[in-house]
């Protein structure tokens, strides 16, 4: 049986900051790892506004280039996975058999203060898996080193 890792991404500095950390994991472990995209079509008033094909088109398209952003040509198999629908839920039903399921975080949120969003929250609460937060760097992500030296990590989630 493998290790198993599932990681969040959104595009956002702390999702590419957890990627980098579960590529790093799952070399050091013969790990493979599921880099995981969740995406709901938006709400808007008028019908047809958008193209549902050419919003997962998009949302694939930045799945991929995170992925590859991080590590054009990865040790560990990558597999990705791109779900219509709540990011939480969808990423605690990939995590189900996983063994650990890996969220990005960028830091206190302007308006609540709190470190937490919804989503890392819910993953956080109700996943069957250890749940790992990795800080996201500060800034861009352009030109930011996420190498091995990429600032704090947190670990939170149960024991087994």
């Amino acid at each position: 049986m493998t290790y198993e890792i599932v990681v969040g991404i959104d595009g956002s500095p702390g999702s590419v900051a957890a990627l980098s950390w579960s590529l790093d994991q799952a070399a050091s472990r013969a790990a493979g790892v599921t880099a995981l995209m969740a995406w709901q079509q938006p709400l808007v008033a008028a019908p047809g506004a958008f193209d549902h094909q050419e919003l997962e088109l998009a949302y694939h398209d930045l799945l991929v280039m995170t992925v590859r952003k991080v590590e054009p040509a990865p040790e560990v198999e990558v597999r990705t996975v791109l779900a219509e629908g709540d990011p939480a839920e969808a990423l605690v039903g990939a995590s189900r058999d996983a063994d650990v399921l890996v969220l990005g975080v960028d830091g206190r949120r302007p308006l609540t203060g709190r470190v937490l969003g919804p989503v890392s929250g819910a993953c956080g609460a109700i996943a069957s898996c250890p749940v790992v937060l990795v800080k996201g760097p500060v800034g861009s992500v352009e030109g930011a080193d996420l190498g091995p030296g990429y600032p704090g990590n947190v670990t939170l989630g149960r024991a087994a």
